[in-house]
């Protein structure tokens, strides 16, 4: 759903003044809204124009968020009309005037290098009256308590993207606890679940620890916890649901004990006559056409995931490309969604060829074999006796159950036949400079777009260079595969990203590293084993014909099935 598009102007001056103001943020538009501010200077106060009216109006864009009337993108526009709005008023307050409800301190965990649900959750909380301090990635358990110290926050936000962080979050809790931090808490990220935050972070914090599944959820939650009514209540209904959860966990049968194989899935046959690679040597690609790359973006990844537009709308609007007819019906018919398509290109053109956003990439063959759940890689060019690394992959709990190790043809009495391929890829260092400066300057929208830009130019990277592999093989995709049929991997074999659910254990990074050295790109692990910079993607791939994504399971964690 978008709002319709208005003849702006117009029709707000058919309203009431008060009337007016609230339109502008529910609509996210500044056309006029300087002049009528300073109408309404005449009669209110400064500090209640923005309690007022203005506040309503982001009230309004909430509820209709939660109502899926209103997508990111969307709300991101009134957030910059609310920051416009208060930034002329700022100067008429009184020094000791604030519109401020509370304080925030948000941070992504120690090892975690991704923001852009964090700085989505900043956006949204700084245009809803909460003053918030941002202390930004990889953020350390005690300099998080120096800086619950020093800001003494009536919140504090936690981030995370991967199972690690998730894990991370229950450390940080338990540090908190024992510093003595009892500030509410509330945790958010895509590895986690409300599952996983009522039975592992809750236990391990003094203080309350509350679940956001998205932005908006936060801004409520803030919202919750800075009424002293609402937070009592809430406290008491969440104390009583973990409390039940517990009883029901005490009284529950105990799970069936994890039975750990090694046994190969009978599942998974070896391919006899395995594909050759042209060669085994480390090759580095710099300067790849941005262009050449954005070919390969997903579009329902792009505008639906991190902007809001519908899949069937995003579809059109990518038809419309070639389409002249159906771009016009749409310039009636989805005003909204072409406007922000085109706000997408407008970044492209901007950032197309500059050093801001500079492709790189790092890819190697090697010989691989499978003992148990072990794959054994093997130094150029021959293979040894002893291999270069191991990594021992988790198997599916179960019968037949499958481990990435089996996608490799077994360990035989004489050196590895089969192979596999190594890769990593980066859009470069300067994406988070520049968004934190667009950010910084009330350009919401703009940095969201081209943080959302780097992360999927790195995915769209990624599915450009396996294809590249895939032709190396000599198993290229047939002609006629379409690249919707790509993003759903239809193709021979398949990459997998560790810290997903076939290969959860992110640490498997450094073995990456020590076979690919791709510092020499910039790149860099945290002491997560995440990649710095975020809009990174590395893999390891198979050319199995069976290979498929599974997961080996991870309970009260949400998993990307990559």
């Amino acid at each position: 759903h978008f709002r319709q598009k208005k003849s702006t102007v117009e029709v707000k001056v058919k309203l009431p003044l008060l009337e007016r103001l609230p339109r502008y943020i529910i609509e996210g538009s500044k056309d006029g809204l300087v002049d009528d501010l300073n109408e309404v200077l005449k009669t209110m106060k400064p500090l209640e124009i923005v309690n007022g009216p203005l506040m309503a109006g982001m009230d309004e864009v909430g509820r209709l968020f939660n109502a899926n009337q209103l997508i990111v993108a969307e709300v991101l526009q009134s957030a910059e009309a609310m920051k416009a709005a208060v930034a002329h008023l700022e100067p008429h307050m009184e020094k000791t005037e604030s519109s401020i409800r509370g304080k925030v301190l948000l941070a992504t965990v120690k090892g975690d290098v991704h923001d852009i649900g964090k700085n989505l959750v900043e956006i949204i909380l700084a245009n809803n009256g909460f003053q918030v301090v941002n202390l930004g990635i990889k953020v350390l358990p005690e300099t998080l308590i120096q800086a619950i110290r020093e800001h003494k926050p009536n919140i504090i936000g936690l981030s995370g993207l991967l199972v690690k962080s998730a894990q991370q979050m229950v450390v940080t809790a338990a540090d908190f606890a024992k510093a003595g931090v009892e500030t509410p808490m509330l945790v958010g990220g895509a590895a986690l679940s409300s599952n996983f935050v009522d039975r592992q972070i809750a236990p391990a914090y003094t203080g309350t620890v509350a679940y956001a599944s998205d932005a908006m959820s936060g801004l409520d939650l803030a919202k919750t916890i800075v009424d002293e009514a609402r937070f009592d209540k809430f406290k008491n209904d969440l104390a009583a649901r973990r409390a039940a959860l517990a009883l029901a966990a005490s009284t529950s049968a105990p799970a069936a004990p994890v039975v750990e194989t090694h046994n190969r899935s009978a599942e998974i046959k070896s391919v006899e006559s395995p594909p050759q690679p042209p060669d085994f040597q480390r090759h580095v690609i710099r300067n790849t056409p941005i262009d050449q790359i954005w070919k390969f973006i997903n579009p329902l990844m792009l505008y639906g995931r991190h902007l809001g537009v519908k899949g069937g709308v995003v579809r059109q609007l990518q038809a419309s490309e070639t389409d002249p007819a159906l771009r016009r019906q749409l310039e009636s018919t989805e005003t909204k969604a072409l406007s922000i398509w085109n706000a997408v290109q407008e970044v492209k053109d901007e950032f197309r060829g500059t050093e801001r956003m500079a492709p790189s990439a790092v890819y190697q063959f090697f010989r691989a074999a499978s003992e148990g759940n072990k794959l054994l890689v093997y130094p150029p060019p021959n293979g040894s006796v002893k291999p270069a690394i191991t990594f021992d992959f988790p198997r599916q709990p179960r019968a037949e159950g499958l481990c990435l190790a089996d996608y490799t043809t077994p360990l035989g009495k004489d050196a590895a036949t089969d192979n596999i391929a190594l890769f990593l890829v980066s859009i470069g260092k300067g994406v988070r400079l520049h968004s934190e400066e667009l950010k910084n300057r009330g350009d919401y929208l703009k940095s969201h777009i081209l943080q959302a830009l780097a992360l999927e130019s790195a995915e769209a990277y990624a599915e450009m260079l396996h294809s590249q592999l895939r032709r190396m093989w000599g198993i290229p995709d047939t002609p006629k595969m379409t690249m919707m049929e790509r993003f759903q991997a239809k193709y021979h074999g398949k990459r997998y990203s560790f810290g997903y659910p076939a290969c959860p254990r992110l640490d498997d990074q450094t073995q990456l590293f020590e076979l690919l050295h791709p510092t020499e790109l910039g790149v860099q692990l945290t002491d997560g084993f995440m990649m710095d910079p975020e809009a990174s993607v590395s893999a390891i791939v198979f050319h199995h014909p069976q290979a498929t994504y599974f997961s080996v399971g991870h309970r009260g964690t949400n998993d990307d099935n990559r």
